[in-house]
């Protein structure tokens, strides 16, 4: 006898049963009724679901950089335990990732040369310039800061990355609903149509990079994207001439997971743009998998310097291939109460004395605490504006700049109707007397 076929209620898991006179299958449960294409429907996005994602990478071989020693020679941060590669040519007063200026020089048993570097375009007379220009016109920047801030420290770092390129393929199922109206003398009626939606398609990525520095903020990293990496070249250690270069200490295989993550946000956001229609659409499922996917060893570029204020530290990114500036400036909080307080008197004061010259009854007492309700929200409106222009720092949660436009394929849409509720709410009473 062969297996027994039991489909499960797309509405609440129950069991389906057959009816012969609607020939329709019809939950015991919750009582709604699918027809077989629906339930086949629901059960093969059942399937989608249990399949898992395919996502592995390979990574290239490796060689170590050493001296005739078996050495490099760098600095070590005894505050944040850095280890940073440099050359003859360098010197390092501090370190650039906590703003320690006790490094202290060492050798070190080598260093991975990574497969790609993209060299510095940025000098540090520029990156001085775009640091100063980033904390001039800050209204809310305390004095003490600009007044101790070390520019002249601003280090060029070169920080190690994992880059992962691959295709990526497959598909994403939503739950869908479409929603209609109507109403009669007693009740409104809201008729929800729920709908089984699943797109597809594949796509390639180049080089989407994932630092490999456990010292390293990763939303600062991805602050400073994107890098043309088509403007990568070989490595050779001229390129490396008067910069530090950082050790990698975050293992290929730890970094993968962000790596998927920025890969599948994108996957789903794309697969989500083909669906329209819908008043309602959440993700219900996705099955990703990828081919061609290898990570390689990199070096990018970065200006940086980490200061610290009030016990707190703050660094500052520079894209050394762009310059695109990134960073978090500390708040003074008496600046931020002074600001308010003028944000919120200057327009109480316009708004009373539109009140005494325009206004039909002058000022009254409910007109005063109106106006100060008004003045007191532009006042927080104001230095909420003047508190966003200190940071931005924004962390880039996909790949989207990293995908190959040219290489986008959809598949084939699948829209599948799978049941429809209708409630009802009755409408207020009038009472005897009302207007209608």
């Amino acid at each position: 006898m062969g297996d027994v076929l039991n489909f499960k209620c797309p509405c609440c898991g129950a069991k389906l049963t057959f009816d012969g006179k609607t020939e329709q299958l019809t939950c015991e449960y919750c009582g709604t009724s699918f027809t077989m294409e629906q339930a086949k429907a629901a059960q093969e996005a059942e399937a989608v679901d249990a399949a898992s994602s395919s996502m592995t990478w390979t990574t290239t071989e490796q060689l170590l950089i050493t001296d005739e020693n078996g050495k490099v020679s760098g600095y070590r941060c005894p505050s944040c335990s850095a280890e940073m590669v440099a050359d003859a040519n360098t010197a390092a007063t501090e370190c650039p990732y906590c703003g320690n200026q006790a490094i202290i020089p060492e050798s070190f048993s080598g260093m991975y040369e990574p497969d790609w570097v993209v060299p510095f375009a940025v000098d540090k007379k520029s990156a001085k310039a775009k640091l100063q220009d980033f904390v001039k016109g800050k209204k809310l920047l305390p004095k003490s800061f600009t007044s101790n801030n070390r520019i002249d420290s601003i280090t060029g770092l070169y920080v190690p990355f994992w880059l992962y390129s691959c295709s990526a393929s497959g598909s994403v199922t939503f739950d869908g609903v479409k929603t209609t109206t109507r109403e009669d003398a007693n009740y409104k009626y809201e008729k929800k149509d729920f709908y089984l939606v699943q797109r597809s398609g594949e796509m390639d990525f180049e080089k989407i990079p994932v630092d490999a520095s456990s010292k390293m903020n990763e939303t600062v990293m991805e602050s400073l994207e994107p890098y043309d990496l088509s403007k990568a070249v070989k490595y050779d250690a001229a390129y490396f001439s008067g910069y530090l270069a950082d050790r990698y200490d975050i293992e290929e295989k730890d970094a993968r997971p962000r790596a998927n993550d920025r890969v599948m946000n994108t996957f789903r956001d794309k697969m989500r743009e083909q669906v329209n229609g819908y008043d309602t659409l959440d993700a219900k499922s996705e099955t990703i998998n990828l081919t061609n996917a290898r990570a390689e060893y990199a070096m990018l570029p970065v200006w940086m310097m980490t200061t610290k204020y009030e016990g707190n530290s703050y660094t500052f990114g520079i894209n050394g291939q762009s310059g695109r500036m990134v960073g978090s400036l500390p708040i003074d909080k008496g600046l931020y109460w002074m600001r308010f307080a003028m944000g919120t008197i200057i327009p109480f004061i316009l708004i009373l004395l539109g009140m005494m010259f325009f206004g039909s009854s002058g000022i009254t007492g409910k007109g005063a605490i109106i106006a100060l309700v008004v003045s007191a929200i532009i006042g927080f409106i104001y230095v909420s504006i003047l508190k966003s222009s200190m940071t931005n720092v924004h962390q880039n949660r996909a790949a989207t700049k990293y995908m190959k436009d040219s290489s986008y394929k959809k598949g084939k849409a699948l829209d599948t109707f799978m049941y429809s509720k209708t409630e009802k709410t009755a409408k207020p009473k009038q009472a005897p007397g009302d207007k209608k």
